[in-house]
C-alpha cells in the first residue's frame, strides 16, 4: 500500500503548498471598474475600460489552503479588437511568476476575443516544489478555456487541462462553470468537473464528477463574506483497494472574510473542512491569502 500513498502525499503536498497559476476550477472574466461596483461587464464598460482582468481562480478553495502571496487578479487582458489587416482577432499574451516558501511556478498566457463576448485562452505552467523530505520535483499544467458573457450579470465558461503531478499520477479534466451576479452584494458561482487519470506507472485508471460551489457577499466597499462548499458526486476506481487521488476524494465546506485595505491590495482568511486522507474525518484547516489585483 506504500507504493500507493507515496505519490498521493506528493499530489497532497503540492495541492496544498502550491499556488497554482492556473486553475482547473473556474476561469472567469470580470470588469471591475474599481472599489465601488463589480456590476460593469456590459458593453459600455467594455468600450470605456479597453481592457479587463483575466481573472483565473478556483472554486474549490480546498486546493489552496496554505498561506499565500498570489495576485488576486494577476493578468489583464486588452479588450481592443481591431483586427488591422489580418481576418483573425489579434492574441494577446501575458504572464505570470508564483514564488513561495518551497514552490515556484512560471505561467504563460495566449488569449483572444473572436466576438465582443467570447474569450478563449490558452496557458501553460512550469513549476518546481523542494521539501526537505521529497527534496526537488518538477511538474508542468497545460489549460484551455473559453468564456461566454451572456449579460453583465451572467457568463458560463468551459475548460480543459493536464496536470503532470511530478510524473507519478498524472491527470486531466474537463469542466463546465457558471457565474450569476445576482445584484450588488450578492454573486454565486458553480461548476461541475470531470477528471480521469492519464496514463501512470501505478496502473491505476480512477475517474470522478466533482461539484464546486461558491457564493460571496459584499458587506461594503471593504468587506466581503464568502462560503464555499463542494464533493465528489461519482468516483470509480479499478483497483478498490487503492485509495482514491485526494483531489478526486475531498469533500470540503467553509467559509472566509475578504478585506480590501485599499482598491489593489486584500486579504482573505477563514476555516475550511475537508476529509483526512489517512483518517477520512473532517478536518479543519486555515485559509489564509494575501490578494493583489491591477490598479486602476
Amino acid at each position: 500500500m506504500r507504493q500507493f500513498y507515496f505519490p498521493l502525499l506528493m499530489l497532497f503536498i503540492c495541492s496544498t503548498l502550491n499556488a497554482q497559476d492556473i486553475p482547473v476550477k473556474q476561469d472567469s472574466l470580470k470588469l471591475e471598474g474599481g472599489r465601488s461596483t463589480e456590476l460593469t461587464i456590459d458593453s459600455l464598460a467594455i468600450e470605456r475600460n479597453k481592457t479587463a482582468p483575466l481573472r483565473l481562480p478556483r472554486l474549490n478553495p480546498a486546493e489552496n489552503l496554505a498561506p499565500q502571496f498570489t495576485p488576486y487578479e494577476r493578468h489583464r487582458i486588452s479588450l481592443k479588437r481591431e483586427r488591422g489587416s489580418s481576418q483573425l482577432p489579434p492574441i494577446h499574451w501575458s504572464g505570470a511568476a508564483s514564488d513561495f516558501i518551497n514552490t515556484k511556478s512560471r505561467t504563460a498566457i495566449a488569449s483572444m476575443m473572436p466576438t465582443r463576448n467570447t474569450l478563449i485562452y490558452g496557458a501553460a505552467t512550469l513549476g518546481l516544489v523542494e521539501t526537505p523530505y521529497f527534496g526537488k520535483a518538477n511538474y508542468y499544467n497545460l489549460n484551455a478555456g473559453a468564456r461566454y458573457l451572456f449579460s453583465p450579470q451572467l457568463s458560463l465558461g468551459v475548460s480543459g487541462s493536464y496536470q503532470s503531478d511530478f510524473g507519478y499520477l498524472p491527470y486531466w479534466s474537463t469542466g463546465l462553470d457558471a457565474s450569476y451576479q445576482i445584484n450588488r452584494n450578492l454573486m454565486f458561482e458553480g461548476g461541475l468537473t470531470y477528471m480521469q487519470t492519464a496514463g501512470n506507472m501505478l496502473g491505476l485508471s480512477q475517474n470522478a464528477v466533482t461539484m464546486d460551489l461558491h457564493g460571496r457577499y459584499r458587506l461594503n466597499d471593504d468587506w466581503f463574506l464568502n462560503a464555499y462548499g463542494g464533493m465528489p458526486v461519482m468516483q470509480q476506481n479499478n483497483r478498490p483497494a487503492a485509495p482514491m487521488m485526494p483531489v478526486m476524494n475531498t469533500p470540503y465546506y467553509g467559509g472566509s472574510v475578504e478585506h480590501w485595505f485599499n482598491s489593489t491590495t486584500g486579504v482573505e482568511a477563514g476555516v475550511i473542512w475537508m476529509r483526512d486522507m489517512f483518517s477520512g474525518k473532517m478536518r479543519p484547516q486555515p485559509k489564509l491569502e494575501l490578494l493583489f489585483r491591477p490598479g486602476r
